[in-house]
């Protein structure tokens, strides 16, 4: 389990910062990429820090979500044989529930919901999984990934229609608003899989040494 932790917060991290730099670097990353296509699109070897800048940010996100996902279906595991509670969806979901439209607004928030009540010191407390009291800092977690992942950058791409290519400060300045939920949802990621790791690992350890005589 510790393993599985690392990796996701080791890629998560990588991925807030890949998030950063293409921010930050928007306008001059702009510049590089109009530069590059003059005479053929990113076709030379002399493209390729431009092509690496490119796809930093994708691949970034590829590898944290893959990363936290393998956490996830390990914690989920883990999860099921501490407690006896019936978990509300199936683990196809743990991926599929990310991509089906409409309720990936929350199958994956209640996912992690029955995990972390599952793993907390005292498991599930009452007789469904579902109206189990869910932790605040998953939901700090889950609205800050909607604001910076499906409810701003739409409004962003708007009013970057509206200006035109060139970034005015003001637009500048609405991208950094989308970028601060993105990266406190990253965070507060982490935070969550330090937190349910080291229930189960606390668990795991008072299971193994058994209860005192």
């Amino acid at each position: 389990m510790r393993g599985f932790a690392t990796a996701a917060v080791v890629t998560l991290g990588v991925a807030a910062l890949a998030d950063t730099v293409w921010t930050l670097g928007g306008p001059g990353l702009e510049v590089l990429l109009l530069r590059a296509s003059e005479d053929g699109f990113l076709t030379g070897w002399d493209d390729l820090p431009v092509v690496v800048l490119l796809l930093l940010r994708p691949f970034a996100y590829l590898v944290g979500g893959t990363a936290f996902l393998a956490w996830l279906f390990r914690a989920r595991a883990n999860a099921e044989t501490l407690s006896q509670a019936r978990h509300r969806w199936f683990r196809v979901l743990i991926v599929l529930g990310w991509f089906l439209p409409v309720v990936n607004w929350w199958i994956p928030k209640q996912i992690v919901d029955d995990v972390w009540v599952s793993s907390r010191p005292g498991g599930v407390r009452g007789e469904h999984i579902g109206g189990e009291t869910h932790s605040w800092l998953v939901w700090a977690w889950w609205v800050s990934w909607l604001l910076g992942i499906w409810v701003l950058p739409p409004l962003s791409g708007a009013l970057m229609a509206m200006r035109g290519r060139a970034l005015s400060r003001g637009t500048l300045g609405f991208e950094l608003c989308v970028l601060a939920p993105t990266l406190l949802a990253a965070v507060l990621a982490i935070l969550v899989v330090l937190r349910i790791t080291g229930y189960q690992e606390g668990r795991r350890a008072w299971v193994d040494a058994g209860p005192p005589l």
